[in-house]
């Protein structure tokens, strides 16, 4: 990159580079910022700058120059990093004192921040260096230490010198690291290009069009050419790589499993689901419907139990927040369970009641003379008993990394406030991991109280569309008491998958699931869902860019927030809408 094209916050980051590096005349090859849009990390651009101050920058590059293209090379990248901030805050702390405090705050930050980095980027992530990242960390805070395999801890050591090499050593001290823990052995693997070969008519319209050769790129997920379909297990198959095929996919499906909970229904009814769910544009994917709770003799790996335990503690953050701001809820909850009981009692039948006071009902008064029953009177229920039941659907996908205490709360005033009306409630998050969307129970049609809403956490990715179709199958399974449902999603009407379309004779290369062409898709569920009878509304919160999203897919059946605290009033509208409507 030339320092020209730098952005403002890339100029900031480089500018702490070259301080540090007492030189501005250099490319440094690495800055550390807070996300892409976020601010410089000012400790890590300083040890940056040391390194190019006491190495000089032929050296840095050359250092790293000797896995550059490797496989490993991001782990590598990564470890080394580790090594080289030991050694420089090693040699500088005396002359810097406020490096420990640069240090310590670093420190902390990594473990307030990377649970949210996890939840969007785990599945990608390179466990071997988080757990280093996460061991080093823990040493300069006094926290307690992560678990380690004893060769994580040999090579934990090993990337922790105790004085810094000189400069004609430290390439050969870290290869012989590399070498001893197998990491790297000096040679360079790259990935071969993915070669695919079409035969008859279309090859000979392809070679027309385009070269004959395809490279597979990071981001490109390129699936199985060849299918069959195996009748007895109901996997596709690849007739080329079943076998690894089918290994990959039994990981995922344990990893998915571990982190969010058993699926409710059994493998052959998933199966089955998938096979009815999983076309189109869906074509590929799975599905996973849980009610979180753990499977029984699954063993869990330092990944699961580290998403496992970072979902436990956004848990006792959402329980923190709503109880801390209880009263204020209550009053919303009355409030909003008022305006739909009154919405109710004006647009709704009340149920009659016999009874021995009220209006007297002239049809029943032969009953007190010839069977005794004094019970000659009706009146009428306060709150009549709901005629429909309503999903509230939340979007649990990383976008929603920032909110996630007010969604919760948000989703439990809403459930107790149609509880209180007797309406049937039930409340579930969805996300995308893996190529599973995920259907995450939280609470029950059948569950008195909203507390479960509390368990609601983030992660992954958003296949709208496909969630559309999972939440219509597990409603015909799952019913609830009443005749009518009501659907409310909470979404930023942006639809986004890494799991990409598979390639179809009208699209032969695929196609990312994202923009137009997953608002289109969401949109056709959509419409699919309210032909077969169910009513589909959502509450939108996003830009003013992806609101004509939100008119594409929703029609005039959305409501727009402008911030998650007015999520409960917006879902109480749509509601009341609702009501009026299905009793008209």
């Amino acid at each position: 990159m030339n320092a020209s094209s730098y952005t403002e916050v890339q100029r900031r980051a480089a500018n702490q580079i070259w301080s540090a590096a007492g030189d501005y005349d250099f490319e440094p090859l690495f800055m550390a910022l807070h996300g892409s849009q976020g601010n410089p990390d000012f400790y890590m651009n300083l040890i940056i700058g040391l390194a190019y101050r006491y190495y000089g920058k032929e050296l840095v590059t050359s250092l790293f120059d000797q896995w550059n293209g490797d496989v490993r090379q991001n782990m590598l990248d990564d470890l080394t990093w580790v090594y080289l901030e030991n050694a420089l805050y090693t040699a500088e702390s005396d002359r810097r004192p406020s490096m420990a405090e640069l240090r310590t705050d670093y420190a902390e930050d990594f473990f307030a921040k990377e649970y949210k980095l996890s939840r969007q980027e785990w599945m990608s992530r390179n466990h071997l260096v988080y757990d280093i990242q996460a061991a080093r960390w823990s040493s300069v805070i006094g926290r307690k230490k992560p678990v380690l395999t004893p060769a994580e801890k040999k090579l934990l050591i090993a990337l922790t010198p105790d004085r810094m090499p000189p400069g004609d050593k430290l390439t050969e001290t870290l290869l012989d690291i590399y070498r001893s823990f197998l990491l790297f052995d000096g040679k360079k693997k790259t990935k071969k290009p993915l070669k695919i070969h079409f035969k008859g008519e279309f090859a000979h319209l392809l070679t027309r069009m385009m070269p004959t050769q395809l490279v597979k790129t990071d981001r490109v997920v390129v699936m199985r050419s060849a299918q069959g379909e195996s009748p007895q297990e109901g996997f596709s198959q690849s007739m080329r790589s079943s076998a690894l095929t089918l290994k990959r996919e039994e990981n995922d499906r344990n990893y998915i499993e571990s982190c969010f909970g058993r699926s409710l229904y059994s493998e052959k009814e998933r199966l089955t689901a998938e096979k009815e769910l999983c076309t189109g544009s869906h074509d590929g994917c799975h599905i996973w419907v849980t009610d979180g709770k753990a499977a029984a003799g699954i063993e869990l790996s330092a990944a699961d139990r580290h998403l496992i335990e970072q979902s436990k503690l956004q848990e006792e953050r959402n329980r923190e927040y709503f109880y801390k701001n209880s009263e204020l809820h209550k009053s919303i909850i009355a409030c909003l369970a008022g305006q739909i009981r009154n919405c109710m009692l004006v647009h709704q039948k009340p149920d009659v009641m016999a009874g021995r006071s009220g209006k007297l009902d002239t049809a029943r008064v032969w009953r007190a003379e010839y069977v005794n029953d004094d019970r000659v009177f009706h009146s009428s229920e306060d709150v009549p008993d709901s005629s429909f039941t309503v999903d509230l659907l939340l979007d649990a996908s990383a976008s929603r990394l920032q909110h996630q205490e007010m969604i919760a709360a948000q989703g439990v005033i809403i459930s107790e406030s149609l509880t209180s009306c007797r309406i049937p409630v039930r409340v579930s998050e969805f996300c995308s991991v893996r190529g599973y969307t995920v259907l995450r129970i939280l609470k029950s049609f059948e569950d008195k109280k909203s507390d479960p809403v509390l368990r609601y956490f983030a992660a992954g990715w958003n296949r709208d569309g496909l969630v559309m179709r999972i939440a219509d199958d597990f409603l015909d399974r799952a019913k609830g008491p009443a005749d009518r449902h009501l659907l409310i999603f909470l979404t930023d009407a942006g639809p986004n998958d890494s799991f990409r379309i598979r390639p179809s004779s009208e699209n032969p290369f695929g196609h990312d699931y994202g923009d137009e062409t997953a608002v289109r898709d969401t949109a056709s569920e959509v419409r699919e869902l309210r032909r077969r009878g169910l009513h589909v509304s959502a509450v939108f919160m996003g830009t003013d860019a992806a609101a004509l999203n939100a008119e594409i897919i929703y029609g005039k059946e959305y409501a727009r927030i402008r911030e998650i605290g007015e999520l409960a009033k917006a879902a109480g509208s749509l509601i009341q809408k609702e009501i009026r409507e299905m009793n008209v």
